[in-house]
């Protein structure tokens, strides 16, 4: 229910005065000068605008009460200490990193008592999982998404009751410089490239992604899955036969010999394991929460769909099966069937809520 305009219209200057008050405590600067629709950030977590009751605005430090001043009371009175103000609860939206880079990855977070919730962005769906009193979905985008301020929307159904309840914010996605490169393919494995070939692998992947699973089954940052060097990195722009780009790199290369050891990147259910055309010998394992990891052009398979796995478990071998020009791992990671930069997951620590 839609609350009356009066009543809009007292939050609405309750809130403008308070972040002006924010504004002159922090020095008069503040990042919602810059990022619309921002009250401000605490540890990399971006909070949203979003109303507040009242009485649930706690004072900050700059506004508590002053420490009593010396008196003539006798020494042995204990001496009143100073209130401390209480911890504020987040309520609202807030994004985890504040920002998308391109190819990157962010935690949304609701800070609503909600009976469930969904995500809207990028004109997919994210159901939100809850833990304790937040709610949270990981989102990414792919490489070649245009940098901007795209709108996010988190429509939640109430504890209490009532009518489905919709938060409009916008995220901002930042560029990040991808470089081109051309691959030569021997006239046999650009047969690979057909359209109807590339198509139905498409469509093989895309039923793969639409599973969902409500369970976070992974912690923390992903274990590397080969121990050879990186060779090609993910978002790389691509060229075939020196023709015009068509597409990125949607993976991480490891480079390594045919047979060396291929690991899960974390815990997780086998949702794939079987040939793909393009791909090669294949593995998806599903880690939960729309989040699935992908394991290409293998020469063995040593695990099978539906089997439980865990972290730095053998799961396979490297090889060159498939669109290839040598022997090598070809390692994704996939968000609700958007590819995003992998190494984000080896190299940032604690990954997730």
């Amino acid at each position: 229910m839609t609350p009356p305009r009066s009543y809009r219209l007292i939050c609405a200057a309750a809130l403008s005065a308070l972040a002006a008050f924010a504004v002159a405590c922090n020095g008069g600067s503040s990042d919602a000068a810059t990022k619309p629709g921002v009250s401000g950030s605490s540890d990399g977590i971006r909070i949203a605008t979003l109303t507040p009751a009242a009485e649930n605005v706690q004072p900050t430090a700059e506004t508590a009460s002053p420490a009593p001043q010396a008196s003539a009371t006798p020494a042995t009175t204990p001496e009143t200490p100073t209130p401390q103000p209480p911890s504020v609860i987040p309520t609202g939206l807030a994004f985890q990193p504040p920002q998308l880079r391109q190819g990157g990855y962010s935690v949304i977070y609701l800070y609503e008592p909600a009976l469930n919730a969904t995500v809207y962005f990028g004109g997919l769906q994210y159901p939100m999982l809850q833990d304790g009193d937040r709610w949270w979905a990981l989102v990414g985008i792919g490489a070649f998404t245009e940098p901007g301020l795209a709108p996010l929307t988190v429509d939640y159904a109430p504890a209490d009751g009532g009518n489905t309840i919709s938060l409009a914010q916008s995220i901002e996605i930042t560029d990040f410089d991808y470089p081109v490169e051309n691959i030569d393919l021997d006239p046999q494995t650009s047969e690979l490239l057909d359209p109807g070939t590339v198509n139905n692998e498409l469509a093989v992947r895309a039923g793969i992604f639409s599973a969902y699973t409500p369970l976070k089954m992974w912690s923390g940052a992903f274990t590397r899955p080969a121990g050879g060097p990186y060779s090609s990195p993910y978002g790389v722009a691509r060229s075939y036969n020196n023709g015009p780009v068509s597409g990125y790199h949607h993976g991480t290369d490891f480079l390594g010999d045919e047979g060396d050891p291929v690991y899960a990147a974390g815990d997780g259910v086998v949702a794939f394991a079987d040939h793909l055309d393009v791909r090669g010998n294949t593995i998806y394992i599903d880690h939960g929460a729309g989040l699935i990891s992908g394991y290409h052009h293998l020469s063995a398979i040593n695990v099978t769909a539906g089997e439980t796995v865990t972290a730095g478990q053998l799961i396979g071998a490297i090889g060159a099966t498939g669109l290839v020009t040598g022997p090598h791992l070809h390692w994704e990671v996939i968000i609700r069937g958007v590819e995003i930069d992998g190494r984000l997951w080896l190299e940032s620590g604690a990954v997730g809520p």
